[in-house]
């Protein structure tokens, strides 16, 4: 029994010793884009082609509904079935062209987003790497994921003075 208790003993020792040797750290991560030089071009972009293709899409919208304004029109004045007929052809194949533009606008938005924006996030993560390896620190969290943090140190301000950020 004795020989336990002393098992017991050194491993809640060496568990204590390892706790003691992590250290842990947090970064304000978005805080750090939103200051990082030349995102703020970058997010300019990203809304001048979302807002272009949002006057595309509604213009689109407006043309779809002027059609089918145009066919309820032509059915109550009694137009004859193939003119019907021709107009649903129209107005179906540009609801179709409408969900095309829709799904292209959204994959060209998150292909821009990414082709903008993982440079900055790229040299970020580095200079997060760089300040927790030369301090030694075990682990580096966002604080938009930490729930709670009293033994963890505050990096954000060595982040920035690595990314030359005042």
């Amino acid at each position: 029994m004795k020989k336990y208790i002393i098992i017991l003993f050194a491993i809640a020792l060496s568990v204590t010793g390892y706790a003691q040797k992590a250290k842990f750290g947090h970064v304000d991560y978005a805080a750090i884009m939103k200051e990082m030089p030349g995102i703020d071009t970058a997010q300019t972009n990203l809304l001048n082609l979302q807002k272009e293709l949002q006057e595309t899409g509604q213009l689109m919208a407006e043309e779809l509904k002027a059609k089918e304004a145009e066919y309820n029109r032509l059915a109550m004045s009694g137009a004859s079935a193939a003119i019907l007929k021709v107009k649903e052809d129209e107005i179906t194949k540009m609801y179709a062209r409408f969900q095309e533009f829709a799904a292209n606008s959204e994959q060209e938005l998150q292909a821009k987003q990414l082709e903008l924006l993982k440079p900055f996030q790229d040299k970020l993560m580095e200079a997060i790497k760089k300040v927790a390896e030369s301090s030694k620190y075990t682990y580096v969290f966002d604080i938009s994921t930490l729930a709670f943090s009293s033994e963890s140190d505050d990096l954000t301000k060595a982040v920035k003075t690595e990314l030359g950020i005042k």
